[in-house]
């Protein structure tokens, strides 16, 4: 943890999930209550002149519908206004930490705007990147507590300390709470955890409490989508979605009808949406299987899987299929509160909750030492 801000000090914890398919935020003002933000994947270049134009009215929208930030000369649009204004998609090539810059500083002006923050306060960060690019997490720091120093939105420039950062690799919030509800079993066993979500799949071992470097693939349930798009025709990735989760085992007429055009033929283009859906839901069931079984060890090895990630429920049947002699933890039995599912993300958010949890307790624990550190030393001015 870095230095406190006395002058100005009021600590913000924040904890991110770089979703593929939304950012979710919980923050903490001071220890009070956690707090959650949801706000979509986009993120696009635009012109500053532009951006000012766009947010023109902010009163009439909620801030993370009207976000955008700027590094020096480089703006950004985030979330619904990316996409809204300027037309921009899910991006699932770039990898996540090249966008997770320009999506953390546009979720901290969010917090500034519904908290009713002060231009300048102190932030602990905590992230979670895919296996694969957690090594990155070391280049990102400095380039967090650079561009939080000062950057500009749309309510003017913004001066963040960043005092605590720590960075876990997807899953990793989840481990952390099951480690410290298990105690010592977590020595004593093989565990594979794995995060299917909706851009990637990843595998991370742990051989009696020791973590290997995990692997990623995209694997993610963009992957079905993407079948799916290609079997039909004008359909969008957005709506989709929605569709095939809400659809889950049984996909039926009701659950497409809104994404048909209207006329003859919806029937028959409902009957092929379904029938593709099936057929693409068995194909990447297929594909990510193997892939487990590639990057996991042999079930006679394996002592449980903690199976977590909002695609992790969607195909629950297949992979209590595929692994029907070893424990499975679904989302590593972590409990959301009711408090925290106000948008209905349910298991969504059980990774980034957990690694909130586990931040917030070393926070508390370097607040506490601070504190007792400078109340020491008061004393002894006193004294002396």
């Amino acid at each position: 943890m870095g230095r406190l801000n006395k002058q100005a000090y009021l600590l913000v914890t924040i904890s991110i999930d770089f979703g593929g398919s939304g950012t979710k935020v919980i923050v903490q003002i001071r220890g009070g209550k956690p707090k959650v933000i949801w706000m979509e994947p986009g993120v696009i270049k635009a012109n500053y002149e532009s951006l000012v134009f766009q947010t023109r009215n902010l009163n009439n929208a909620y801030p993370e519908n009207a976000a955008w930030v700027g590094i020096g000369e480089d703006y950004r649009a985030i979330g619904y206004l990316a996409r809204s204004a300027y037309g921009a998609t899910q991006r699932l090539k770039p990898r996540k930490y090249e966008l997770a810059l320009f999506k953390t500083l546009a979720a901290v002006w969010v917090i500034k705007q519904k908290f009713k923050l002060p231009e300048s306060f102190d932030i602990s960060l905590a992230l979670l990147l895919p296996p694969g690019e957690f090594e990155d997490s070391a280049l990102l720091k400095p380039m967090l507590k650079e561009a939080l120093a000062q950057f500009d939105t749309p309510t003017g420039k913004i001066n963040a300390n960043l005092i605590g950062y720590e960075c876990f690799p997807e899953s990793g919030g989840i481990y952390a709470m099951y480690c410290k509800n298990t105690g010592e079993a977590i020595r004593r066993k093989v565990i594979g955890l794995v995060m299917l979500g909706y851009r990637n799949a990843s595998a991370i071992i742990s051989r009696r409490g020791i973590l290997n470097r995990g692997k990623t693939a995209k694997l993610g349930m963009a992957k079905m989508v993407e079948k799916v798009i290609e079997g039909t025709s004008g359909l969008e990735a957005g709506e989709l979605i929605e569709a095939i989760v809400a659809a889950g085992d049984e996909p039926k007429t009701q659950h497409f009808y809104h994404l048909c055009s209207s006329g003859n033929l919806r029937d028959a283009e409902i009957e092929k949406i379904i029938s593709v859906v099936n057929s693409s839901r068995a194909e990447y069931a297929i594909a990510l299987v193997n892939w487990l079984k590639e990057v996991l060890p042999n079930n006679n090895e394996l002592d449980e899987l903690i199976i977590c990630g909002g695609t992790a429920d969607y195909l629950r049947e297949e992979l209590d299929a595929v692994f029907p002699t070893i424990p499975i933890v679904w989302h590593g039995d972590v409990k959301i509160p009711q408090t925290l599912n106000e948008q209905w993300l349910g298991n969504r958010l059980a990774d980034v909750w957990a690694l909130s949890v586990y931040h917030g307790i070393k926070v508390r624990a370097v607040m506490r030492e601070v504190m007792g550190r400078e109340g020491g030393e008061s004393k002894g001015v006193q004294d002396g």
